[in-house]
């Protein structure tokens, strides 16, 4: 081994290191300066010296250490940047109101960019419910050939994700066109915990990125509530395995295979969470956390509390955005901290990782933190704006085609679950139609739905209703009824006289979970308290 010695000087600082010594090669030489006055030393000097340097060799292969030599930092930074639930945002536009909007994936592009222009060490990942969505992905899926890239995919292969995790919404249009999507991506596809029938992977679960130094893994984690809202044939011979059980296996293979940090990216959300979620704050504070009572659905933190071996958790699937949940109380009980990006492009999660050379040579996490980075300002990517363009107009062509005509506005959103509306009336009596059933539920998805005197258009149609879920019929009892009905009226804050209008919704539930019903008559009164408010 050949190595060059500046200064080798031990002190107490150093921890038995040598300090400023490099090694390189195989062969055993030392070079040692040639100054004139050294030349008639004698050979027994030259012995010392390679004596010395023998020792500093065999030292630093003791300690295990040869790879922190000099010129090589003994400190570098990672930065993760995460999105989740995009729901086929690529442009910065509502196309159900024709409006510029914030968010998708020509802003997030634009923002990956900056922060790798500033540091070499980004990992860029997604955390699921991708492929389906209300804008650009629609009329890929309805109108466009099979030979047609899809939109997400082409658009994220462009930005250079380095993985996806994939979500319950992935599977909306059955196994051969997430094939296809899978095929397509230029980037590795990810989840642990879909498996086939015999055992064996569906995809792979994890990847890891080498980036010289150190290496990085993520492992993907997708809820196990599939199987619940999904069609049989749409995931035939698949079968969803507990994600804690999974990680505890996976986590300590990619350690072996040399993951000095190692992340979940998990489409799955909260067991618990504060009353006020929708609020940035709120999530650093272990006050006034409540269950969410989703326990099948939801599992990041028992991912956190339970597998040893991660440092940090990307949570999803119920669209929050979530700064940053480090050890607090009985909530959070180890180091792992936990983000979560929201919805849409809207927020990108960063995750900044400092990582030390511990004194094996191995890197190791001195210092981790996360926030949520809104993509409102940013400039959209011309870069992802020319290669969406074919969607975009086919999207817009779609979206102005007339199905039916409305004699009268109708307003929705929040007036909506206050108020008998026309437009909620649209959606029950569609679907007691189809059905022949006593009583329809329906939710309303977004704040904004609403259709106007006047053709009604495709446009409306989604905007009404985003999600192409599957239409149940099921038999119930008077009982069953009045719970359910109770459980949508959760909705409210219970009403005082010093309750004003915009304190009374309970931001902990979301709007697609308060379910409006046609074909029963009833009222909700919301100065009573919870299950006793239908009268």
């Amino acid at each position: 081994m050949e190595f060059t010695t500046i200064g080798s000087i031990m002190d107490a600082g150093t921890r038995g290191r040598i300090l400023q010594t490099r090694h390189s090669g195989l062969s055993a030489t030392f070079r040692a300066r040639r100054h004139t006055a050294l030349r008639n030393r004698s050979l027994a000097n030259r012995n010392v010296r390679l004596r010395l340097v023998a020792t500093i060799a065999a030292l630093l292969l003791a300690l295990g250490v040869a790879g922190a030599a000099l010129g090589e930092p003994n400190r570098t930074h990672l930065v993760v940047l995460a999105t989740s639930d995009l729901h086929g945002h690529i442009y910065p536009i509502d196309y159900f109101t024709n409006k510029a909007d914030e968010g998708g994936l020509a802003q997030v592009h634009t923002y990956v960019e900056q922060v790798r222009a500033e540091n070499p060490h980004v990992l860029l990942v997604d955390n699921g419910d991708v492929l389906e969505g209300g804008n650009s992905v629609l009329p890929y899926h309805y109108t466009f050939d099979a030979d047609t890239p899809n939109p997400m995919i082409k658009v994220m292969s462009l930005i250079g994700y380095d993985s996806m995790t994939l979500g319950n919404h992935e599977f909306n249009y059955g196994l051969k066109t997430l094939g296809k999507a899978i095929d397509e991506a230029r980037f590795p596809v990810v989840s642990a915990n879909i498996v086939r029938e015999n055992g064996s992977s569906f995809i792979q679960p994890y990847t890891i990125k080498d980036f010289g130094d150190f290496k990085v893994g993520v492992l993907g984690i997708t809820t196990p509530k599939v199987p619940t809202w999904e069609k049989p044939e749409n995931i035939e011979g698949l079968v969803f395995t507990n994600p804690v059980e999974t990680a505890l296996r996976h986590v300590p293979e990619m350690r072996a295979l040399g993951a000095d940090v190692v992340l979940i990216v998990g489409h799955t959300g909260w067991e618990r969470k504060p009353k006020d979620s929708g609020k940035l704050a709120a999530w650093g504070s272990p006050d006034n956390w409540v269950d969410t009572g989703q326990l099948e659905e939801n599992w990041a933190l028992r991912l956190a509390n339970n597998v040893p071996g991660v440092d940090v958790i990307v949570a999803g699937h119920d669209h929050i955005a979530v700064p940053m949940v480090s050890k607090m109380g009985d909530i959070l009980l180890t180091d792992v901290i936990i983000t979560q990006p929201g919805q849409w492009g809207d927020y990108v999660s960063r995750i900044d990782i400092e990582l030390e050379r511990g004194a094996e040579g191995r890197w190791q996490v001195a210092a981790k933190s996360s926030m949520v980075v809104p993509m409102a300002g940013v400039q959209p990517s011309s870069e992802v704006i020319e290669a969406a363009k074919y969607y975009h107009d086919q999207t817009v062509d779609f979206f102005k085609r007339p199905v039916a005509q409305a004699t009268g506005d109708m307003p929705g959103g929040f007036q909506a679950r206050f108020y008998d509306n026309g437009l909620v009336e649209i959606i029950n009596k569609a679907q007691l139609w189809a059905t022949g059933a006593d009583i329809s539920i329906a939710a309303l998805f977004t704040d904004t739905s609403k259709i106007s005197k006047g053709p009604i258009t495709v446009q409306d149609v989604y905007g009404l209703y985003v999600y192409p879920n599957t239409l149940y019929t099921i038999k119930i009892n008077g009982q069953q009824l009045r719970e359910a009905i109770e459980a949508s009226a959760n909705y409210f804050h219970t009403y005082t006289d010093q309750t004003s209008l915009a304190d009374l919704v309970n931001t902990s539930m979301r709007g697609y979970n308060y379910d409006i019903y046609q074909g029963v008559e009833y009222a909700i009164d919301i100065s009573k308290p919870i299950g006793q408010r239908i009268v």
